[in-house]
């Protein structure tokens, strides 16, 4: 079902003016837009002409100063500055005693290894010694705890080519003997044919008296002294023979040169042990 129009709306304007164009803007448009255009230029040309009348110049900068470029914004912050360093507090009496007392104690433990490092290193030097090779590096082993040793020092000498032992002193104490108590009879140029015989005679065939050990006599010497080289004391040894006549103790001096550098090596290894025992036992009563 539709329904039939309006008669009103089918029938046309009567106006003869609605059939014509209408305007897209009014005179109050165009009169605001002529204002604006002459305010832009106003503005434009007082711009332009402002640093004449004044006498200042927009761009200018002062002679040899840089122009200061602005960054943009980008929203970063300057990082803070260091915090400054905190005072280190002084310490308390306590504390510097109980420092004190760690250091002494570090320092007495460092003797105390040293000490006994330099008593193993005597020892193994006096065991070294007794036999008839080098001892070099036993020594060097000791110079390194004990620089300033003169005992040291002395044994030097002796340390590459050894001593004597006791062993071998003792080995050659009969052949020696036996020189010298042939040179103890040697009746010289004042003698009789028969004294010179009987001393030709005895350097072929050589007669000691080795049990008689009382008195001043050569032979009687010279088993005394052997007595002592079998029990190993080399130093008195030669203490007896001083007492031989000048021609004995001439035969007898090679081996009495060996005999002493025995007796020097232990003595200065003598001590050295001792200097060392008793640095060692000083240190270890030192400690608190």
């Amino acid at each position: 079902m539709t329904t039939a129009p309006d008669p009103a709306e089918l029938t046309p304007p009567t106006d003869p003016a609605r059939y014509g164009r209408r305007r897209a803007f009014g005179v109050a448009f165009w009169a605001v837009l002529a204002l604006v255009v002459v305010v832009f230029a106003v503005g434009v040309a007082g711009a332009r002409l402002w640093p004449k009348i004044s006498g200042a110049t927009p761009d200018a900068q002062a002679p040899g100063v840089q122009p200061v470029l602005s960054l943009p914004d980008l929203g970063l912050t300057r990082p803070a500055d260091p915090p400054a360093p905190l005072a280190t507090p002084e310490p308390s009496a306590e504390i510097t005693a109980l420092q004190d007392r760690v250091a002494a104690l570090e320092t007495g433990q460092a003797r105390t290894v040293n000490a006994a490092l330099a008593a193993l290193a005597a020892a193994s030097l006096a065991e070294a010694t007794q036999g008839s090779g080098p001892f070099d590096a036993e020594l060097a082993a000791l110079e390194r705890l004990m620089p300033l040793s003169a005992e040291v020092r002395a044994l030097k000498p002796y340390a590459e080519g050894g001593a004597p032992s006791r062993a071998a002193l003792a080995a050659e104490f009969d052949a020696a003997a036996a020189k010298a108590s042939i040179a103890a009879r040697d009746p010289g140029e004042t003698g009789g044919f028969l004294e010179r015989l009987r001393h030709a005679l005895s350097s072929i065939v050589t007669i000691r008296q080795v049990g008689s050990t009382t008195g001043d006599a050569p032979d009687a010497v010279l088993a005394r002294a052997d007595a002592a080289v079998a029990e190993g004391d080399v130093a008195g040894a030669l203490t007896l023979l001083r007492a031989l006549p000048p021609k004995a103790a001439q035969a007898m001096a090679p081996w009495q040169a060996r005999a002493l550098q025995r007796v020097a090596v232990d003595r200065q290894v003598a001590a050295i042990r001792a200097r060392a025992l008793s640095d060692l036992v000083d240190v270890t009563r030192e400690q608190p």
